[in-house]
């Protein structure tokens, strides 16, 4: 099953950075919430943060305690 979240969090990762790339998501935009992105992805909290950090380590997005991703 961890194989499985893997694939998941990839999925979102490449959802997410194409929604970055393509400029649907502008520099200093905040994401939706944890509990958005679940709900719009249909996929576990640990998924969401999985592909954020993932994001994260890639320079994509920028987390900050208190504000947001």
């Amino acid at each position: 099953m961890a194989r499985r979240s893997r694939n998941l969090a990839q999925d979102l990762v490449e959802s997410i950075g194409d929604r970055i790339r393509d400029g649907r998501l502008a520099p200093g935009e905040k994401l939706p919430s944890e509990a958005e992105i679940m709900t719009v992805y249909k996929v576990s909290r640990t998924v969401v943060r999985e592909a954020l950090s993932r994001l994260q380590a890639a320079s994509q997005v920028l987390t900050r305690h208190g504000i947001g991703t």
